[in-house]
């Protein structure tokens, strides 16, 4: 049997609508945002857009978002963006609003809101080193909660033969209520070789608190198992 360990680190701020991810990709963002985003204006990345504004570069339409999708997001560390409703919406950006966005993507956080009221953004991302670091402003933070949930799915998916539309209600609860205080989920997947092509998963949260810089949450990954505040297997 060999083991396979699957880390997720999640932290959800309400009172300043974002959570901190780790584990979770742009592809992984992408695909599991139950809102999907139609345009894209690049505050940091070495990507070049279909065309560009205000010195931004910007994707419009989901093909282009598409593309984006299938590059190599982890070779350009920082990646920042904003989403924006309308082609036009860039074009009336304001002098205030340019430095508001620049001072976003220099400090990783907003002078004021991370919603512009020219651009109508529903969410505000801002990563480095794509899946180990990751600040997501969404305008409703039950999304937030949805991308979370719905990674996890994708990797149970992906890794087991277990065939889930929906995570247990005793298991949904515990990870919503770690969601709030900082929680590192790990799925441990376990080959069993007596039933072929048969994996065991094992869920397990962990109360860790809040993260700014992963080094140093998985460098303390081994005092971190004494903290085990729930276990669930599939």
């Amino acid at each position: 049997m060999k083991d396979k360990n699957i880390n997720i680190y999640a932290k959800l701020s309400s009172e300043n609508n974002n959570a901190i991810f780790s584990g979770i990709t742009f592809s992984d963002f992408i695909e599991c945002a139950p809102i999907h985003i139609e345009n894209i204006l690049l505050l940091k990345s070495g990507y070049w857009g279909d065309k560009q504004c205000h010195n931004f570069e910007i994707l419009e339409g989901r093909h282009n978002i598409a593309k984006l999708r299938s590059e190599n997001i982890y070779q350009y560390g920082d990646f920042c963006f904003v989403d924006y409703a309308s082609p036009t919406s860039v074009l009336q950006l304001t002098d205030d609003e340019i430095a508001e966005l620049l001072y976003l993507a220099h400090l990783y956080k907003p002078l004021r809101s991370p919603f512009y009221e020219t651009l109508q953004n529903y969410y505000t991302y801002l990563s480095h080193d794509d899946g180990w670091y990751s600040k997501l402003y969404c305008k409703d933070q039950h999304v937030l909660s949805s991308i979370l949930i719905n990674k996890i799915l994708k990797e149970i998916k992906i890794n087991s033969n277990y065939k889930m539309s929906s995570l247990p209600d005793a298991l949904m609860e515990k990870i919503m209520k770690l969601f709030k205080r900082g929680v590192l989920i790990q799925l441990n997947i376990l080959k069993n070789n007596k039933a072929k092509d048969i994996n065991i998963m094992t869920v397990k949260l962990y109360e860790v608190g809040e993260y700014s810089n992963m080094d140093i949450l998985f460098n303390d990954i081994d005092s971190i198992k004494f903290k085990l505040s729930y276990e669930f297997q599939l």
